[in-house]
């Protein structure tokens, strides 16, 4: 009876133990679906921002609409598609929602260059999305040409600095 018991408190003690490692692990790198490699731009930044420093207005304007609704706006606009691959409960997509895309230097940026769309990935088009393009962490921020195909990604959170030199490498790299 005494070593159950000491067996029970030791899974309880490696349970605990293990949910603080994956809570730990989820919020430095994103939210994983499975276990892969951690993908890691040479710009990014630690976000340290209060609400109050960014205005309501400014930042990134999303369209509201489809994948192919926002192609077809790509087209005829002749820009780049930038795709916001997120979940409800993702930690870092939060962040990203409520710091990176509020920054008035990337919105102005993208709006020039850019059709943006934001995809919960747990709706019916977001699990066919995540299953065409390999989506298996979030968020990934996607960076389509006007017929769907990725010409550059991040996967993981990214600060506001960081996000726009990938959205100026990829409008350079589509020249």
């Amino acid at each position: 009876m005494g070593l159950n018991h000491q067996l029970e408190a030791l899974m309880k003690k490696i349970k605990i133990y293990t949910l603080v490692l994956i809570v730990s692990i989820v919020s430095i790198q994103g939210c994983r679906t499975i276990l892969q490699p951690v993908s890691v731009t040479q710009n990014e930044e630690v976000i340290s921002i209060s609400e109050h420093e960014i205005p309501v207005d400014q930042g990134i304007v999303f369209f509201v609409g489809s994948l192919i609704e926002g192609l077809e706006k790509a087209k005829v606009e002749n820009k780049l598609l930038f795709v916001d691959c997120y979940t409800t409960w993702c930690g870092p997509c939060k962040i990203l929602k409520q710091y990176t895309f509020k920054d008035a230097t990337l919105g102005d940026y993208m709006k020039d260059n850019y059709v943006a769309l934001a995809i919960d990935m747990e709706t019916p088009e977001g699990i066919i999305l995540a299953k065409k393009y390999g989506i298996e962490a979030y968020p990934t921020l996607l960076f389509l040409d006007k017929y769907g195909r990725v010409v550059n990604l991040q996967v993981g959170g990214i600060g506001a600095e960081a996000l726009l030199v990938k959205a100026e490498q990829t409008v350079r790299k589509k020249m």
